[in-house]
């Protein structure tokens, strides 16, 4: 596949994650980016950590060390049945 998206990081992270349906380790996110969009700096991790940490419209969640999810999805834990 040609490396020829001109959209962000931001809304290609958004993209992986919807894709895969479940939160993923930033460093997976940006390998999955830079299938479809090439990066012109040096360090594209750092610059997909830094989009996901400074997310102004709450779309990212973090769920642990390093790993993101989206604010949509359902918690893991299960309700408890009576």
């Amino acid at each position: 596949m040609a490396k020829k998206s001109s959209k962000s990081f931001y809304s290609l992270a958004q993209k992986v994650l919807q894709e895969s349906k479940k939160p993923m380790h930033y460093a997976d996110i940006t390998k999955e980016i830079l299938k479809v969009k090439e990066s012109k700096g040096k360090t594209p991790e750092r610059t997909v950590i830094a989009v996901l940490m400074r997310d102004t419209h709450n779309v990212f969640k973090r769920q642990g060390e390093g790993i993101f999810g989206l604010t949509s999805f359902k918690e893991s834990g299960k309700p408890s049945s009576i």
